[in-house]
């Protein structure tokens, strides 16, 4: 119930930082990019691919392995395209 809480409270919280950063332009995308795209990146290595591994064989896993490599590809390089 506490861990509710605290992911909760720091959804709460990364809403107000993303809209008192919404004015500061530029400079603003160039710290919270990286920062939600590291997010991403946790997620998928942590709680995904272990579920993932666990009930899929060999060429399956690679598959699903390389979809999230190719997904991290893509958040990583919308910078360079807008």
């Amino acid at each position: 119930m506490r861990l509710q809480l605290v992911t909760a409270l720091g959804a709460v919280a990364g809403a107000a930082c993303s809209l008192l950063a919404e004015g500061a332009g530029e400079a603003a995308m160039l710290g919270v990019l990286p920062f939600t795209a590291g997010g991403f990146i946790y997620v998928g290595t942590v709680s995904v691919i272990p579920e993932l591994l666990r009930d899929a064989g060999p060429v399956q896993s690679l598959l699903q392995v390389l979809g999230l490599l190719a997904g991290a590809a893509m958040v990583a390089a919308i910078p360079h395209e807008e």
